[in-house]
C-alpha cells in the first residue's frame, strides 16, 4: 500500500495526466473540454474522539485558528474529457504545525493531510451539459508527528508518528441550474465507503461567467463534509463546513 509521501507524488502525476490528456484530445476533436479550478475552502472543523465506544474528547477548530497553525495549503480541481465522458481529480493538501505546553512538557505537533478524489463522470447529454454521474476513488491520508520536549532544558524526551491511509469507493452526482446567460448554480453531492467508516460531501457554488468568450467562471458558495475514520480502537468523527471561493478556467 502506498504511504502518504508516495501519494503526494502520485496526486501531482494524476493532475498532470488529466491536463496532458486534455491537450491530446483537444487536438483531435473540437468537442473536447477541460478545466482547472484552484479554490479556497474556509472551514470550521468539529472533531469527536471515541476510544472503545467512549467519548474522550470533542473540539472545534475555527478558520482563524487554522490560519494560526497553517504552514501550507493547496486546493485544486482538474477535469478533462470529450463526448459523454470526463475524468477529474480534486486535491486538498494541508500542512500544519503547533506547540502545546503542559505541566513539564512541550508537545510539538507537525501534521500533513491529503485528500484526493479521482473519478470518471458520465454525462447523458454530453460533457458540459447540466447533469452527470461519477464514480471513482477517494483517498484520505494523515501523517502526524509528535515531539515531546522538557520545559526545563528543552531536551527531547520522546517522538511519535501516526501515519494512516484510507481508500474508499466514491459515487456521486453533479447538477447545474442555469439562471441566465452568465449566472448558474453548481451543485455536487457524493458519498464514499471502504477503509473509512464513510464520508458525505455536499457543495453548492454560484458561478458568474466572465471573459471575452465567456469561458471562465468566478465561483463562491458553501461546502459541507462529514467523515468518520477508525484506527484500531480509536474512532475520529470530523465535520468540515464553511464558505468557499475559486476561479474556474475552461478551455
Amino acid at each position: 500500500m502506498l504511504g502518504f509521501s508516495s501519494w503526494r507524488g502520485l496526486s501531482a502525476s494524476i493532475i498532470f495526466i488529466l491536463v496532458s490528456a486534455g491537450v491530446a484530445h483537444g487536438e483531435e476533436a473540437d468537442s473536447f473540454g477541460w478545466s482547472i479550478t484552484p479554490y479556497l475552502w474556509a472551514t470550521e472543523t468539529s472533531v469527536d474522539l471515541t476510544f472503545r465506544d467512549t467519548n474522550i474528547g470533542t473540539g472545534e477548530i475555527s478558520f482563524s485558528d487554522l490560519l494560526d497553525i497553517l504552514d501550507a495549503a493547496f486546493m485544486i480541481h482538474v477535469e478533462g474529457g470529450r463526448g459523454n465522458w470526463t475524468a477529474f481529480g480534486d486535491l486538498t493538501y494541508l500542512k500544519t504545525s503547533d506547540s502545546t505546553e503542559r505541566t513539564a512538557l512541550v508537545i510539538d505537533t507537525n501534521s500533513k493531510q491529503l485528500f484526493l478524489d479521482g473519478a470518471v463522470a458520465w454525462w447523458p447529454q454530453g460533457a458540459g451539459s447540466n447533469f452527470n454521474l461519477y464514480g471513482g476513488v477517494r483517498f484520505s491520508g494523515f501523517d502526524d508527528r509528535y515531539t515531546f520536549r522538557l520545559i526545563a532544558d528543552d531536551s527531547i524526551v520522546g517522538e511519535r508518528r501516526s501515519d494512516k491511509d484510507y481508500y474508499d469507493a466514491l459515487v456521486g452526482l453533479r447538477y447545474r441550474f442555469d439562471f441566465s446567460e452568465r449566472w448558474s448554480l453548481l451543485t455536487r453531492a457524493d458519498t464514499s465507503f471502504g477503509d473509512s467508516e464513510g464520508t458525505v460531501l455536499l457543495r453548492a457554488n454560484l458561478a458568474w461567467t466572465v471573459g471575452k468568450r465567456q469561458q471562465n467562471r468566478i465561483l463562491f458558495g458553501y461546502q459541507y463534509k462529514t467523515a468518520e475514520f477508525r484506527d484500531d480502537d480509536l474512532r475520529l468523527d470530523f465535520d468540515y463546513q464553511g464558505p468557499m471561493a475559486g476561479f474556474n478556467f475552461r478551455f
